[in-house]
Protein backbone atom coordinates (compact mmCIF):
# COMPACT_ATOMS: atom_id res chain seq x y z
CA UNK A 1 0.00 0.00 0.00
CA UNK A 2 1.38 3.05 -1.09
CA UNK A 3 1.06 6.33 0.79
CA UNK A 4 -1.48 7.75 -0.84
CA UNK A 5 -3.49 4.74 -0.61
CA UNK A 6 -2.81 4.57 3.27
CA UNK A 7 -6.45 4.63 4.96
CA UNK A 8 -7.66 7.69 6.96
CA UNK A 9 -8.15 7.51 10.59
CA UNK A 10 -10.60 9.94 12.38
CA UNK A 11 -9.46 10.24 16.07
CA UNK A 12 -12.67 10.81 17.92
CA UNK A 13 -11.70 11.93 21.47
CA UNK A 14 -8.84 14.37 22.54
CA UNK A 15 -5.81 13.29 22.06
CA UNK A 16 -3.87 11.23 25.40
CA UNK A 17 -2.63 7.92 27.01
CA UNK A 18 -6.12 6.75 26.35
CA UNK A 19 -7.74 7.78 22.60
CA UNK A 20 -10.92 6.58 20.76
CA UNK A 21 -9.72 5.81 17.13
CA UNK A 22 -12.04 4.68 14.32
CA UNK A 23 -14.64 4.04 17.27
CA UNK A 24 -12.15 2.22 19.36
CA UNK A 25 -10.61 2.62 22.51
CA UNK A 26 -6.97 2.10 22.03
CA UNK A 27 -3.78 2.85 25.04
CA UNK A 28 -2.25 5.64 22.57
CA UNK A 29 1.74 5.91 22.22
CA UNK A 30 1.95 8.30 18.84
CA UNK A 31 1.65 11.78 18.48
CA UNK A 32 3.05 14.25 20.39
CA UNK A 33 0.64 15.68 23.65
CA UNK A 34 4.01 14.73 25.70
CA UNK A 35 2.81 16.66 28.84
CA UNK A 36 -1.27 15.74 28.44
CA UNK A 37 -2.48 18.65 28.51
CA UNK A 38 -4.65 18.74 25.12
CA UNK A 39 -7.56 16.88 26.51
CA UNK A 40 -7.00 18.69 30.06
CA UNK A 41 -10.26 19.46 31.21
CA UNK A 42 -9.25 23.39 31.95
CA UNK A 43 -7.98 23.45 28.82
CA UNK A 44 -10.69 22.78 27.34
CA UNK A 45 -13.24 24.20 29.66
CA UNK A 46 -10.84 27.68 28.37
CA UNK A 47 -11.48 27.16 24.49
CA UNK A 48 -15.21 26.77 25.09
CA UNK A 49 -15.61 30.29 26.69
CA UNK A 50 -13.94 31.93 24.69
CA UNK A 51 -15.68 30.13 22.09
CA UNK A 52 -19.22 31.50 23.34
CA UNK A 53 -17.50 34.78 24.13
CA UNK A 54 -15.46 36.02 21.73
CA UNK A 55 -16.32 33.33 18.42
CA UNK A 56 -13.53 31.63 16.38
CA UNK A 57 -11.68 34.03 15.04
CA UNK A 58 -11.03 38.17 15.40
CA UNK A 59 -11.81 38.95 11.62
CA UNK A 60 -8.94 41.12 11.21
CA UNK A 61 -5.25 41.36 11.19
CA UNK A 62 -3.69 42.02 14.66
CA UNK A 63 -2.27 45.30 13.05
CA UNK A 64 -5.64 46.37 13.01
CA UNK A 65 -7.76 45.26 15.43
CA UNK A 66 -7.17 41.40 15.78
CA UNK A 67 -5.69 41.13 19.13
CA UNK A 68 -7.97 39.35 20.98
CA UNK A 69 -7.10 39.25 24.81
CA UNK A 70 -6.57 35.22 24.48
CA UNK A 71 -3.71 36.21 21.85
CA UNK A 72 -1.91 38.83 24.34
CA UNK A 73 -2.11 36.65 26.94
CA UNK A 74 -0.46 33.69 25.32
CA UNK A 75 2.45 36.07 24.29
CA UNK A 76 2.72 37.43 28.33
CA UNK A 77 2.70 33.93 29.26
CA UNK A 78 5.29 32.65 27.18
CA UNK A 79 7.40 35.35 27.79
CA UNK A 80 6.87 34.46 31.57
CA UNK A 81 7.58 30.71 30.87
CA UNK A 82 10.64 31.58 28.56
CA UNK A 83 12.19 34.78 30.99
CA UNK A 84 12.69 36.92 28.14
CA UNK A 85 10.99 40.44 27.31
CA UNK A 86 7.97 39.38 25.18
CA UNK A 87 6.91 36.64 22.15
CA UNK A 88 5.10 36.59 18.72
CA UNK A 89 2.53 34.05 18.83
CA UNK A 90 0.92 33.27 15.33
CA UNK A 91 -0.71 30.42 13.39
CA UNK A 92 1.02 27.76 12.85
CA UNK A 93 4.64 26.27 13.93
CA UNK A 94 5.45 25.24 11.26
CA UNK A 95 6.43 29.06 10.10
CA UNK A 96 8.46 29.17 12.81
CA UNK A 97 11.72 28.94 10.82
CA UNK A 98 10.86 30.95 8.01
CA UNK A 99 9.62 33.89 10.59
CA UNK A 100 13.17 33.51 12.26
CA UNK A 101 15.40 33.26 9.12
CA UNK A 102 13.50 36.04 7.50
CA UNK A 103 14.26 38.54 10.31
CA UNK A 104 18.01 37.03 10.40
CA UNK A 105 19.08 36.60 6.83
CA UNK A 106 20.49 39.99 6.03
CA UNK A 107 23.09 39.83 8.88
CA UNK A 108 24.54 36.40 7.56
CA UNK A 109 25.83 35.07 4.34
CA UNK A 110 25.97 31.39 4.51
CA UNK A 111 23.34 29.18 6.28
CA UNK A 112 25.16 25.65 7.64
CA UNK A 113 21.93 22.74 7.28
CA UNK A 114 21.71 19.56 9.21
CA UNK A 115 20.56 17.31 6.40
CA UNK A 116 18.00 15.75 8.60
CA UNK A 117 16.24 19.02 9.94
CA UNK A 118 12.22 18.90 9.44
CA UNK A 119 11.37 19.95 6.32
CA UNK A 120 10.49 23.44 7.75
CA UNK A 121 13.60 24.33 8.43
CA UNK A 122 14.68 22.99 4.68
CA UNK A 123 11.95 24.44 3.48
CA UNK A 124 13.27 27.81 5.54
CA UNK A 125 16.46 27.75 4.61
CA UNK A 126 15.90 27.56 0.45
CA UNK A 127 13.18 30.28 0.79
CA UNK A 128 16.41 32.49 2.25
CA UNK A 129 18.14 32.43 -1.06
CA UNK A 130 21.26 32.65 0.56
CA UNK A 131 24.64 30.12 -0.02
CA UNK A 132 23.42 26.62 1.44
CA UNK A 133 25.95 24.06 2.86
CA UNK A 134 24.37 20.37 4.21
CA UNK A 135 26.51 18.62 7.20
CA UNK A 136 25.52 15.32 8.31
CA UNK A 137 23.21 15.27 10.97
CA UNK A 138 23.89 16.03 14.38
CA UNK A 139 27.66 15.87 13.31
CA UNK A 140 29.77 18.95 14.63
CA UNK A 141 33.22 17.36 13.39
CA UNK A 142 31.27 17.61 9.88
CA UNK A 143 29.99 20.85 10.02
CA UNK A 144 33.48 22.07 11.03
CA UNK A 145 34.76 20.77 8.02
CA UNK A 146 31.97 22.98 6.26
CA UNK A 147 32.89 26.10 8.04
CA UNK A 148 36.47 25.20 6.95
CA UNK A 149 35.71 24.48 3.05
CA UNK A 150 32.87 27.06 1.82
CA UNK A 151 33.06 29.97 4.41
CA UNK A 152 34.76 33.09 3.00
CA UNK A 153 37.22 35.59 4.75
CA UNK A 154 34.90 37.48 7.36
CA UNK A 155 31.31 35.88 6.15
CA UNK A 156 29.12 35.20 8.93
CA UNK A 157 27.60 31.27 9.08
CA UNK A 158 24.33 30.75 10.06
CA UNK A 159 23.56 27.03 11.71
CA UNK A 160 20.10 25.38 11.15
CA UNK A 161 19.25 22.34 13.56
CA UNK A 162 16.26 21.00 14.93
CA UNK A 163 16.51 20.92 18.44
CA UNK A 164 15.03 17.36 19.09
CA UNK A 165 14.81 14.84 16.01
CA UNK A 166 10.64 14.64 15.31
CA UNK A 167 11.32 11.46 13.90
CA UNK A 168 14.67 9.68 16.33
CA UNK A 169 14.13 11.28 19.70
CA UNK A 170 17.82 12.32 19.70
CA UNK A 171 19.23 15.80 20.92
CA UNK A 172 21.61 18.11 18.66
CA UNK A 173 24.66 18.70 20.30
CA UNK A 174 24.45 22.34 20.28
CA UNK A 175 27.34 22.62 22.75
CA UNK A 176 29.47 21.32 20.54
CA UNK A 177 28.16 23.58 17.27
CA UNK A 178 29.30 26.32 19.73
CA UNK A 179 32.48 25.39 20.53
CA UNK A 180 33.05 24.63 16.80
CA UNK A 181 31.75 28.15 16.20
CA UNK A 182 33.80 30.07 18.50
CA UNK A 183 36.30 31.35 16.09
CA UNK A 184 33.58 32.95 13.38
CA UNK A 185 32.82 36.25 14.64
CA UNK A 186 28.93 37.56 13.96
CA UNK A 187 28.34 33.24 13.92
CA UNK A 188 24.57 32.15 15.07
CA UNK A 189 22.57 28.82 15.81
CA UNK A 190 18.60 28.84 15.01
CA UNK A 191 17.09 25.95 16.86
CA UNK A 192 13.95 24.78 15.67
CA UNK A 193 12.68 23.54 18.78
CA UNK A 194 8.80 22.12 18.12
CA UNK A 195 10.03 18.72 20.42
CA UNK A 196 11.92 20.69 22.84
CA UNK A 197 9.97 23.23 24.45
CA UNK A 198 8.20 22.19 27.25
CA UNK A 199 9.85 18.75 27.47
CA UNK A 200 13.43 18.91 28.22
CA UNK A 201 15.93 21.44 30.63
CA UNK A 202 14.99 22.33 34.04
CA UNK A 203 12.54 24.68 33.52
CA UNK A 204 11.29 23.03 30.46
CA UNK A 205 12.91 25.43 28.11
CA UNK A 206 14.19 22.98 25.26
CA UNK A 207 17.47 21.80 24.06
CA UNK A 208 19.41 25.44 24.93
CA UNK A 209 18.52 25.04 28.56
CA UNK A 210 19.28 21.24 28.25
CA UNK A 211 22.79 22.36 27.09
CA UNK A 212 23.31 24.96 29.57
CA UNK A 213 23.03 27.42 26.82
CA UNK A 214 19.52 29.36 27.87
CA UNK A 215 20.00 32.75 29.15
CA UNK A 216 18.49 36.89 28.63
CA UNK A 217 20.82 36.88 25.01
CA UNK A 218 18.57 34.19 23.71
CA UNK A 219 16.99 35.31 20.52
CA UNK A 220 18.10 38.80 21.25
CA UNK A 221 18.57 41.52 18.13
CA UNK A 222 20.92 40.35 15.73
CA UNK A 223 22.24 43.59 14.60
CA UNK A 224 24.13 44.52 18.04
CA UNK A 225 27.75 43.87 16.95
CA UNK A 226 29.59 43.07 19.96
CA UNK A 227 27.75 39.77 21.05
CA UNK A 228 30.16 36.87 20.93
CA UNK A 229 30.42 34.01 18.54
CA UNK A 230 27.45 31.70 18.57
CA UNK A 231 24.63 33.73 19.42
CA UNK A 232 21.64 31.39 19.66
CA UNK A 233 17.88 31.78 18.20
CA UNK A 234 15.00 29.24 18.83
CA UNK A 235 11.43 28.95 17.70
CA UNK A 236 8.59 26.43 18.46
CA UNK A 237 5.34 25.24 19.20
CA UNK A 238 2.40 25.49 20.79
CA UNK A 239 0.67 22.70 19.76
CA UNK A 240 3.42 19.72 21.02
CA UNK A 241 4.30 19.73 24.44
CA UNK A 242 3.20 22.94 25.34
CA UNK A 243 -0.72 21.68 25.19
CA UNK A 244 -2.15 24.18 22.92
CA UNK A 245 -1.59 25.44 18.97
CA UNK A 246 0.57 27.71 16.80
CA UNK A 247 3.87 29.16 16.70
CA UNK A 248 5.87 31.11 19.49
CA UNK A 249 8.84 33.01 19.21
CA UNK A 250 10.15 34.52 22.64
CA UNK A 251 13.02 36.78 22.48
CA UNK A 252 13.99 40.53 23.13
CA UNK A 253 11.80 43.63 22.22
CA UNK A 254 14.10 44.67 19.81
CA UNK A 255 13.70 40.92 18.16
CA UNK A 256 10.37 41.33 18.10
CA UNK A 257 10.41 44.87 16.14
CA UNK A 258 12.60 43.41 13.78
CA UNK A 259 10.11 39.95 13.33
CA UNK A 260 7.34 42.14 12.16
CA UNK A 261 9.07 44.73 10.48
CA UNK A 262 11.39 41.64 7.90
CA UNK A 263 7.81 39.86 7.50
CA UNK A 264 4.35 39.94 6.73
CA UNK A 265 2.78 37.81 9.17
CA UNK A 266 1.82 40.31 11.81
CA UNK A 267 -0.26 42.44 9.32
CA UNK A 268 -0.25 40.45 6.71
CA UNK A 269 -2.19 37.13 8.31
CA UNK A 270 -4.64 35.83 10.59
CA UNK A 271 -4.20 35.35 14.10
CA UNK A 272 -4.52 32.33 16.01
CA UNK A 273 -7.98 31.40 16.49
CA UNK A 274 -9.36 32.61 19.88
CA UNK A 275 -10.66 29.19 20.94
CA UNK A 276 -6.98 27.82 20.23
CA UNK A 277 -5.29 31.07 21.76
CA UNK A 278 -7.29 30.23 25.21
CA UNK A 279 -6.03 27.09 25.66
CA UNK A 280 -2.66 27.84 24.62
CA UNK A 281 -2.90 30.48 27.60
CA UNK A 282 -4.17 28.30 30.27
CA UNK A 283 -1.85 25.21 28.86
CA UNK A 284 1.64 27.67 29.70
CA UNK A 285 -0.39 28.37 32.96
CA UNK A 286 -0.92 24.50 33.54
CA UNK A 287 2.79 23.91 32.49
CA UNK A 288 4.25 26.80 35.19
CA UNK A 289 1.94 25.52 38.28
CA UNK A 290 2.72 21.89 37.91
CA UNK A 291 6.30 21.18 37.04
CA UNK A 292 6.29 17.68 38.22
CA UNK A 293 4.23 16.78 34.96
CA UNK A 294 7.70 16.75 33.89
CA UNK A 295 8.78 15.18 36.17
CA UNK A 296 6.51 12.34 35.75
CA UNK A 297 7.34 12.45 31.40
CA UNK A 298 11.10 11.77 32.37
CA UNK A 299 10.30 8.98 34.60
CA UNK A 300 8.46 7.52 32.09
CA UNK A 301 10.89 8.28 29.48
CA UNK A 302 12.95 6.24 31.00
CA UNK A 303 11.03 3.54 31.83
CA UNK A 304 10.29 2.79 28.42
CA UNK A 305 13.49 3.28 27.51
CA UNK A 306 15.02 1.09 29.42
CA UNK A 307 12.29 -1.37 29.06
CA UNK A 308 13.17 -1.50 25.08
CA UNK A 309 16.76 -2.29 26.13
CA UNK A 310 15.39 -5.26 28.18
CA UNK A 311 14.17 -6.69 25.17
CA UNK A 312 17.03 -5.98 23.11
CA UNK A 313 16.29 -3.46 20.92
CA UNK A 314 18.89 -0.65 20.24
CA UNK A 315 17.66 2.34 22.28
CA UNK A 316 19.78 5.63 22.72
CA UNK A 317 19.62 7.69 26.37
CA UNK A 318 17.70 10.71 24.78
CA UNK A 319 15.65 12.63 27.50
CA UNK A 320 13.03 12.90 24.61
CA UNK A 321 9.59 11.63 24.91
CA UNK A 322 10.23 10.44 21.43
CA UNK A 323 11.27 6.58 21.11
CA UNK A 324 12.22 4.62 17.54
CA UNK A 325 11.87 1.14 17.30
CA UNK A 326 13.91 -0.26 14.50
CA UNK A 327 13.72 -3.74 14.00
CA UNK A 328 13.82 -6.14 11.14
CA UNK A 329 12.56 -4.46 7.86
CA UNK A 330 9.72 -1.91 6.85
CA UNK A 331 7.36 -5.28 6.48
CA UNK A 332 8.35 -6.46 9.45
CA UNK A 333 7.33 -2.99 11.89
CA UNK A 334 4.38 -2.96 9.69
CA UNK A 335 3.62 -6.25 11.01
CA UNK A 336 4.45 -5.24 14.33
CA UNK A 337 2.21 -1.96 14.11
CA UNK A 338 -1.19 -3.77 13.18
CA UNK A 339 -0.21 -6.65 15.87
CA UNK A 340 -0.04 -4.01 18.69
CA UNK A 341 -3.22 -2.62 17.19
CA UNK A 342 -4.89 -5.64 17.10
CA UNK A 343 -3.94 -5.93 20.82
CA UNK A 344 -5.31 -2.70 21.51
CA UNK A 345 -1.79 -0.45 21.47
CA UNK A 346 -1.09 2.34 18.96
CA UNK A 347 2.51 2.77 17.84
CA UNK A 348 2.24 4.58 14.52
CA UNK A 349 4.60 3.39 11.82
CA UNK A 350 6.50 6.15 9.67
CA UNK A 351 7.41 5.22 6.47
CA UNK A 352 9.46 7.98 5.69
CA UNK A 353 9.63 11.25 7.57
CA UNK A 354 12.65 13.77 7.98
CA UNK A 355 15.96 11.83 9.61
CA UNK A 356 14.33 8.39 8.86
CA UNK A 357 16.21 5.89 6.77
CA UNK A 358 14.66 3.67 4.08
CA UNK A 359 13.30 1.07 6.35
CA UNK A 360 11.34 3.74 8.46
CA UNK A 361 10.55 3.32 12.19
CA UNK A 362 7.86 2.43 14.64
CA UNK A 363 7.86 5.63 16.91
CA UNK A 364 7.17 5.75 20.40
CA UNK A 365 5.57 8.66 21.89
CA UNK A 366 5.67 8.62 25.55
CA UNK A 367 3.54 10.74 27.72
CA UNK A 368 3.18 12.07 31.36
CA UNK A 369 -0.05 10.95 31.08
CA UNK A 370 1.07 6.85 30.70
CA UNK A 371 0.24 4.71 34.07
CA UNK A 372 3.20 2.41 34.56
CA UNK A 373 0.46 0.02 33.93
CA UNK A 374 0.14 1.38 30.19
CA UNK A 375 3.93 1.05 29.98
CA UNK A 376 3.75 -2.28 31.04
CA UNK A 377 1.18 -3.32 28.51
CA UNK A 378 3.13 -1.84 25.56
CA UNK A 379 6.46 -3.64 26.62
CA UNK A 380 4.73 -6.93 27.23
CA UNK A 381 2.46 -6.45 23.89
CA UNK A 382 6.12 -5.94 22.24
CA UNK A 383 7.55 -8.86 23.55
CA UNK A 384 4.83 -11.11 22.63
CA UNK A 385 4.94 -9.58 19.28
CA UNK A 386 8.99 -9.90 19.01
Amino acid sequence: MTERQAPIHVMESPPGARCTIDGRSYLYFGGTSYLGLHGHPEVIAAACEATRKYGIHSATSRSLYGNTPQVLAVERMAAEFFDLEGAFYFASGYASNAILLQTLAPHFDVLYLDESAHYSVAEAALAARLPLVRFRPRDAEDLQRGLRQHLGSKQRPLVLTDGVSSSLGCVAPVDRYCQVLEPYDGSAILVDDAHGLGVIGDNGRGTLEFWGRWSGAVNDDPAVADRPPGRLYVGGTLSKALGGFGGIVPGSAALLRRVRAATHYYEGASAPPTPAAAASARALELIRQHPELRLRLWENVRAVRNGLRQLGLSVDDSPAPIVPVQAGTAEDMQRLQVELQQRGIIVPYMAAYSGLGSAGALRVAVFATHTDDMIQQLLEALRRAL
